[in-house]
């Protein structure tokens, strides 16, 4: 087996992930592939963008969702990675 961050990565392939980008989006999927330059691939893509809004010195944030399927992440957008689970979940 390769050593270095390759062979890390490959321990989460076919995991649910929860991926931070630099635009404060975040998007969960299940981990199928990735390249020496940390793109990632994902399928059954979900993006979670939080919006805020101040009204009358009120913050009011709220959670919006859009579904994207198959997608590939370019690795220099991302900020961190978390796993969320087995494919099946």
């Amino acid at each position: 087996m390769p050593s270095g961050k390759g062979s890390k990565l490959l321990r989460y392939i076919e995991h649910r992930l929860r991926i931070s980008l630099i635009d404060n989006r975040t998007i969960v999927g299940t981990f199928l592939a990735f390249d020496k330059h940390l793109n990632l691939v994902l399928v059954d893509a979900e993006e979670f963008r939080t919006l805020s809004k101040n009204r009358a010195s009120i913050l009011e944030e709220r959670v919006e969702k859009r579904s994207l399927g198959l997608i590939i992440l370019r690795g220099e957008n991302v900020v961190s990675m978390a796993v969320e689970g087995w494919w099946w979940c």
